[in-house]
């Protein structure tokens, strides 16, 4: 039962500040992790588990940026387009078998949508 109450205490992840590995020296590269037709982009919500996730890869020019608002939110989904890939993935840890993932496209006009570049949705 305990673990049930974890799960619905956890913060949104679309919500949540992101956070990214990037390369400052190449700015258009990309962790992306590909399963069957799907090509993953990884976000993190905890900046403890994207920097489990960064000393694991062991590469001295990959930092962590943190993305905190809508804006940068979107940008960095925009890079992913070009890529390839097709769903997001969030709080990745490795050797998980699961993990909560949404589609590229549907968070992109998500974060259009709250920073005003498209009409927001009526419930």
């Amino acid at each position: 039962m305990g673990w049930m109450l974890d799960f619905f205490m956890q913060p949104d992840p679309i919500l949540s500040p992101w956070y990214v590995i990037t390369n400052p020296q190449a700015f258009d590269e990309r962790i992306t992790m590909q399963s069957g037709a799907e090509k993953y982009a990884l976000v993190f919500t905890q900046p403890a588990t994207a920097k489990a996730f960064l000393r694991d890869l062991q590469d001295p020019t990959l930092i962590l940026e943190e993305l905190g608002t809508w804006v940068f939110k979107e940008t960095f989904l925009s890079t992913l387009a070009p890529l390839n890939v097709t769903r997001v993935m969030f709080d990745y840890v490795q050797g998980q078998h699961q993990a909560m993932s949404a589609p590229l496209e549907l968070l992109r006009q998500h974060c259009k949508a709250q920073i005003g570049l498209l009409p927001r949705a009526v419930a």
